[in-house]
């Protein structure tokens, strides 16, 4: 199986291209250069978007690294005509081509656009992040944002333990449209299980954040930004997916924008109802007096999954240099669920008792995000940005349960009900100013300050029928309050030293105060820490076609807050969940090298982690019950070596391939110290055919050998996606035909914490998505020289991400 998958998709051959450098001036009709105006590269025979940019206050504009092949330069801005270089060639031959003077004309009228058909490519390496284009590649289409994540290169989404890993390290902090999600991790992945891929526009994944982002994050971010009109794109679009994978699955996105005056109106919104089909699988063991107790269960689950949401903004420009803001988003997601589970307790391998349980769920997640904010140029390239953010969060997971309990033999011995409910409201204010100046030609600075107060109540409830009443059981019970405060400063400073050398260094001050308390103790937890956060980059351009970068930062990783409280859930009558109020923070240290040749890109990672946050599992040997919990490790170790390889085949076939290699060493304690070490491997590759008359076809395919998370170890995994398209570029529309999860493996996850010195036995075999398919349609419409929102982030583009 694992060579099948090279052999589909690592390429049959690569072809080398001759790339050079195009570059010009933009002037006006008097010869004066004209800065921000819009360039464009252009394929010459499609007018296909190659590149794009601004010019600089010389009017000067540069394209690196261009392909052979026939292209033409145009040049735009409000109140002039569109204006065309001629056609150029490059070829093997060719060198660098100066296009000259490219003149503006003033124009009195609006001119009818030209079409121009964006086709970014899949994946963007820049500075600090790696960009993945979610709409280049077809295959994404009609799947889940979190389908999305897992096939992207170098992140794990082990949906048994809820948890994601970027380059093998755990701690990842989920941004949406750069503004942090404060749900717990769980619930955070079934919200991103509900989300559309045609509500998604890109993903960032930022191993190495730099000092104005917080210093929250081991392995880093990944910041999912929503659809929104681009630059130079429409006042609005639409998508509309349906599609069958063991039960109906429906979805749809639209985003609007206007414009007009000094005034810009813009908004988005998605929806997505899916019926779903489970099959979760646990088991553990334990050893006592000789005797091999062991507890099995397969939970039956029959779910739907309803979530819509969106935001509404306005820009309101009081003058040429100010700008005041407002942006509200919501999100509602309900999740109901009726699964049927059958457990056995065996006692050396001879069956004790059996347990049909049948499970009522509801659980609803309902948050909003208000924020006004104000943008103030001084002069040009020295500004400063003003922000306020009130966010508000309510987790709402209410369960029944139906017991019926059996002998060994099938008699049946007694019913027991139980109820469980948790409530948890999360309120956020967050403030931030942030500046910046171009000091000189050659260097920028920036820096901020920031305050985050977050207030949190956990409350579980559990109770049983006894004697035909409900009571509550208090050892399960309790209500939980967390205040934090978290106050920041940083500053950066951007070089270019030379042509070839540039760097950017920062420093950030994080100080933390929290404070956990509970019904019967007020003093839980009581914790103050501050830390500085150091980060460095550094590119050297060796020629046009090489370049290398190196990176390192320091980043904390903080508890989440439901990891916190000392609540007891329990998913069986076997197992349960509970919180660590003891934890502590970890802090990793990470670099990362990076090499680019041309189009190829090489990056190798190292990162060492204190303390980090693992979850961990630990068997009763009286009861054979199973408890589970996060805790301290001693440290984590991971080196990665990653390859992106695109290739350009012909002209109807190209491809992108990513290699992952990695080494990871977890060293933790369970009744005495543990070390699990691995060295594995990721690959995704994705096929693209190029067909006549718009048409085009798609096949991608992932797959990852074994995984470490702190004690436990993943099995291998993977799949293939493929997918047809159908363009109307004259009309602006497109039709997707997608099939995912071919062989039925990629929707599976196994796990398994196996340490026969110290007793623990614990596996699990879960299986939350099958084979499926969609039909996509996503339509542009309206005047396609309506000005995008600005670009900007809010207050609280860091603080949606530690978990309740």
């Amino acid at each position: 199986m694992r060579k099948l998958y090279f052999i589909l998709f690592i390429g049959i051959s690569i072809t080398s291209r001759s790339q050079v450098r195009v570059y010009g001036r933009i002037v006006d009709t008097t010869n004066k250069p004209v800065a921000s105006a819009n360039v464009l590269l252009l394929n010459a025979q499609d007018s296909v978007l190659v590149r794009g940019m601004l010019t600089n206050e010389g009017g000067g504009y540069n394209f690196e690294n261009i392909n052979a092949g026939k292209y033409l330069i145009t040049a735009t801005r409000t109140g002039n005509k569109p204006a065309y270089s001629h056609s150029f060639e490059i070829n093997d031959k060719a060198g660098n081509i100066d296009m000259g003077a490219i003149q503006l004309e003033q124009s009195d009228i609006v001119l009818t656009s030209v079409t121009v058909v964006a086709k970014k490519p899949l994946y963007e390496q820049k500075i600090d992040r790696l960009v993945i284009n979610v709409a280049a590649a077809i295959t994404y289409a009609g799947i889940s944002a979190l389908d999305v994540l897992q096939r992207s290169p170098g992140v794990i989404v082990n949906r048994v333990n809820n948890s994601l890993s970027i380059n093998g390290k755990d701690g990842v902090i989920i941004m949406i449209n750069g503004k942090r999600n404060y749900m717990d991790m769980a619930g955070l992945l079934q919200m991103l299980s509900s989300l559309p891929s045609g509500a998604v526009e890109r993903i960032e994944v930022i191993t190495t954040p730099p000092a104005n982002f917080d210093a929250e994050g081991n392995a880093g971010v990944i910041n999912i930004v929503l659809k929104s009109n681009e630059q130079f794109g429409t006042n609005g679009s639409y998508t509309l997916t349906g599609g069958y994978s063991k039960g109906e699955q429906a979805s749809g996105s639209v985003n609007l924008n206007y414009r007009k005056g000094k005034i810009n109106v813009f908004g988005n919104y998605f929806f997505s109802r899916n019926h779903m089909q489970q099959v979760w699988s646990t088991w553990h063991a334990v050893i006592n007096a000789g005797k091999l107790s062991e507890s099995y269960s397969t939970d039956d689950r029959h779910a739907y999954q309803f979530m819509n949401g969106g935001q509404a903004g306005m820009d309101y420009a009081i003058d040429k240099k100010t700008i005041l803001g407002g942006l509200f988003s919501a999100n509602y997601r309900k999740w109901t669920m009726t699964s049927v589970n059958d457990a056995t307790v065996t006692t050396n391998q001879k069956l004790d008792t059996v347990v049909a349980i049948i499970n009522d769920e509801l659980h609803t997640n309902l948050n909003y995000d208000a924020n006004l904010n104000f943008q103030h140029e001084f002069r040009p390239e020295e500004k400063i940005i003003l922000n306020a953010d009130y966010l508000w969060y309510k987790d709402n997971n209410p369960n029944s349960y139906s017991n019926s309990y059996y002998d060994g033999v099938g008699n049946f011995l007694y019913t027991e009900n139980v109820q469980s409910s948790k409530l948890t409201p999360l309120k956020i204010w967050v403030g931030t100013l942030d500046y910046s100046k171009k000091i000189s030609k050659k260097a920028d600075m920036e820096a901020g300050v920031k305050t985050t107060l977050s207030k949190f109540t956990n409350t579980v409830e559990v109770s049983r029928v006894v004697q035909n009443a409900w009571m509550a059981d208090t050892s399960l019970s309790g209500t939980h309050n967390l205040i934090e405060g978290v106050s920041a400063a940083y500053a950066s400073f951007s070089m270019k030293f030379s042509e070839k050398n540039s760097i950017k260094a920062g420093l950030r001050y994080e100080y933390t105060h929290s404070e956990l308390s509970s019904e019967t103790d007020k003093t839980t937890l009581n914790r103050n820490y501050g830390s500085l956060f150091p980060s460095f980059f550094f590119l050297h351009s060796i020629n046009e076609n090489n370049s290398i970068n190196f990176t390192y930062s320091r980043r904390i990783w903080r508890p989440g807050f439901d990891n916190l409280a000392p609540w007891v859930i329990f998913l069986d009558p076997k197992t349960f969940a509970t919180g660590n109020p003891g934890l502590q923070p970890a802090i990793t240290d990470a670099v990362n090298l990076a090499y680019t040749l041309k189009n190829k890109i090489v990056t190798v990672s190292y990162s060492y982690t204190s303390h980090p946050i693992i979850l961990r599992p630990e068997i009763d040997p009286t009861t054979n019950n199973e408890i589970r919990f996060v805790e301290n490790g001693l440290n984590m170790k991971n080196l990665s070596i990653g390859f992106a390889l695109p290739f350009t085949i012909s002209k109807w076939w190209n491809m992108q391939n990513n290699i992952q290699l990695s080494w990871s060493q977890h060293n933790s304690f369970y009744k005495a110290a543990v070390r699990i070490e691995n060295t594995g491997y990721y690959v995704t590759s994705e096929q693209n055919f190029i067909l006549p008359k718009d048409l085009s076809i798609s096949l991608s395919g992932y797959y990852s050998s074994k995984n470490i998370w702190g004690l436990f170890t993943s099995r291998p995994w993977g799949d293939i996606d493929m997918a047809f398209q159908k363009k109307w570029p004259k009309k602006r529309s497109s039709l997707t035909f997608n099939v995912y999860n071919i062989l039925n493996t990629g929707g599976r996850s196994r796990s398994a914490a196996i340490i026969p010195l110290q007793n623990l036995f614990v596996k699990t075999d879960n299986m939350y998505g099958y084979r499926g398919f969609s039909l996509s349609f996503t339509h542009n419409f309206g005047n396609d020289k309506v000005k995008g929102k600005r670009d900007r982030a809010t207050g609280a583009e860091d603080e949606k991400g530690r978990g309740y």
